[in-house]
């Protein structure tokens, strides 16, 4: 059932239980037009809202019907919108609960510089969440819940293959449900809730060869021998299951000692295969062969069984200090294989003699084991006249069993497996001033680690943010600035990374109808690590930089008969991907009758890169009809 026609059922539904009660409703609908033009791709990549009916906002709610006596159904830009909502909400207050969820988006790609604009896809997902809660018990309060989730459309990707790349087709289908039980409770001193769950999940992709992608994308032939491809196939299943534990208690001793626990659990179990066939003419250094066919069978299975379980003391010291100690222990066990049998077809070597198909048959098997112990202590004193005070102190414990995989894992060793240990040490401090209007704070944090596992691990890290914030009926405005200095100085890995952002935001009453605010942000990242060039296995050194800043401000203005609010802001950025975006907003709202009123939208984006190649100007218009009773 679509989302429209479920409000409606639902809104009917109300009104005739209701009786002879006005079914109040708030609901702003209508069309919204587009004016494109550039890179189309890019702008839906970036925005994707297009034109045609779209509901931007719609309440019904109201009380006293013979089966409820609350109800309420919200919904948002259902219609064109990339991103649209549904929720219905309704029950009896000493009996029953129930809630509807819907929730729809389109996530589009399309980007000509990447993957020479061959790495595409539209694809929609659709989420259903009911849920229903028994209130008839005032110690306990049983629940059951359903999810159905779809992910599903038509994309584009390459494979390479036989020393070429070639553009495929893609279609891709994924559900997963979920089912879920449990109770929450309160007795005395103790509240909290146990919930179990199973989710499943199947996965189908089917990959062709795209028409007229059968040349590949390298045109120059390999040892003297033109590469092509006349028939590529490839299809992929997947499907898995996974109960899982979700439990916390909270228990409340006296006035001054409060106990927090918890404890997670799940247990994934998926199975795949992928079959492929590929016909035309292919090299392959790997057996020092040319070929004209290959297929391909692989089936796999991986398990993830991952717990999780620890406990807080929150403890009131005094009126004006608490102490907060807690423990958490997570364990992780990965475990998967695979076996590949690989069948090339009609090879000869590359002297053009021995004509024969070869096989190639491959079991792998690998693992991660990963255990981490966490510890904090921390002293929180607050209303100390103007003052607050909080001081931690944390230590994780992280011990990692890999085994030997195909695919290289990044860690220390030529045997890329082993047992690794890491522990990182955390220190914090933060303080607040208040008084009046004006509040202050900052906040210091240091991390060291002694040994990394993953190359992007650091060995110290440094992070300190400052705040500054006024606030009174006629101003509001805020100052926040953080850094952040992670690095790993070892001469093999030389990982250095700086992190910084600033940001200012106010906003002026100057009267009752006038609004006016501002803001302003800046952006700078500046990343370097060692890596190892794959043509040469020289060592080399990567950098991503970005500088980027952004601009906005905006006038707000209600009088009688007419409402406005506008806003122009612009978001520039220079380094690794530079690009500015220009944006301007405007929404004006004026009555019609008693209840009725027209709003007026228009949005303007402007993209530009250089280069031009993804560059687009959007205009959006959109008059929209509210009805209010």
């Amino acid at each position: 059932m679509r989302p429209r026609k479920l409000v409606t059922v639902f809104s009917a539904v109300f009104a005739v239980t209701a009786g002879a009660q006005t079914l109040p409703v708030d609901v702003e609908a209508g069309f919204r037009i587009l004016r494109l033009t550039g890179n189309s791709g890019v702008y839906r990549t970036q925005i994707n809202e297009r034109s045609g009916f779209l509901i931007r906002a719609l309440t019904v709610a109201g009380a006293e019907t013979h089966f409820a006596d609350y109800y309420r159904i919200d919904a948002s830009d259902l219609g064109v919108g990339p991103a649209g909502a549904l929720r219905i909400d309704f029950g009896k207050s000493s009996l029953y609960r129930f809630t509807l969820a819907y929730r729809q988006t389109n996530a589009f790609s399309s980007i000509p510089t990447f993957a020479l604009g061959q790495h595409t896809y539209d694809r929609d997902r659709r989420v259903i969440d009911a849920d229903l809660e028994l209130r008839k018990w005032s110690a306990i309060t049983p629940f059951i819940g359903l999810s159905w989730n779809r992910y599903s459309g038509p994309g584009t990707t390459t494979y390479t293959l036989g020393q070429d790349e070639f553009l495929l087709n893609s279609n891709l289908n994924n559900r997963d449900e979920e089912l879920r039980a449990g109770f929450g409770f309160a007795y005395k001193m103790f509240t909290g809730q146990l919930t179990q769950g199973w989710r499943s999940f199947r996965t189908v992709e089917n990959m062709t060869l795209a028409p007229g992608a059968g040349n590949g994308n390298n045109s120059d032939p390999i040892l003297g021998r033109q590469i092509s491809a006349s028939a590529i196939t490839r299809d992929a299943h997947a499907s898995g299951n996974t109960p899982f534990t979700n439990f916390y208690a909270t228990g409340q001793f006296t006035n001054r000692l409060r106990v927090v626990g918890n404890f997670v659990r799940f247990a994934a179990d998926s199975n795949s295969n992928e079959t492929e066939s590929d016909a035309g003419a292919f090299t392959s250094f790997a057996i020092a062969r040319f070929f004209s066919g290959f297929s391909d069978q692989i089936d796999g299975r991986a398990k993830n069984t991952t717990w999780r379980g620890g406990a807080r003391a929150e403890v009131a010291l005094s009126d004006r200090v608490d102490f907060l100690g807690s423990y958490q222990r997570e364990h992780r066990d990965l475990e998967g294989n695979a076996l590949l049998d690989d069948l090339f077809l009609q090879t000869v070597n590359f002297g053009g003699l021995d004509p024969r198909d070869v096989q190639t048959i491959l079991n792998a098997h690998n693992s991660l084991e990963r255990n981490e112990n966490v510890f904090s202590l921390a002293v929180a004193a607050h209303e100390l006249g103007p003052f607050s005070l909080r001081a931690g102190l944390s230590e994780s414990d992280q011990d990692v069993t890999v085994t030997p995989d195909l695919s290289e894992i990044v860690i220390p060793g030529p045997s890329q497996g082993g047992v690794f240990h890491r522990r990182v040490n955390t220190a914090d401090l933060s303080a607040g001033y208040g008084k009046g209007p004006f509040t202050l704070g900052a906040a210091l944090r240091h991390d060291t680690a002694d040994d990394p596992i993953l190359r992007t691990d650091f060995l110290t890290r440094d992070r300190i943010r400052l705040r500054a914030g006024w606030i009174n009926p006629r101003l509001r405005a805020s100052l926040v600035a953080e850094q952040s200095d992670p690095k790993n100085d070892r001469t093999d890995t030389a990982y250095d990374a700086k992190i910084r952002q600033y940001l200012a935001d106010a906003e002026v009453s100057a009267t009752d109808k006038i609004r006016v605010h501002a803001s302003a942000s800046r952006f700078r990242t500046n990343t370097t690590i060692l890596y190892r060039r794959p043509e040469t296995f020289a060592i080399d050194t990567s950098r991503h930089e970005e500088n980027g800043r952004s601009y906005e401000g905006g006038v707000a203005v209600d009088l009688a008969r007419v409402s406005l609010d506008t806003s122009v802001a612009r978001f520039t950025n220079r380094g690794t991907n530079p690009f500015d975006i220009d944006r301007i907003r405007a929404r004006a709202m004026f009555p019609l009758v008693s209840k009725a009123g027209l709003t007026a939208e228009w949005n303007h984006d402007k993209y530009d890169e250089p280069g031009a190649l993804k560059n687009f100007r959007a205009d959006r218009y959109g008059i929209y009809l509210r009805w209010t009773q």
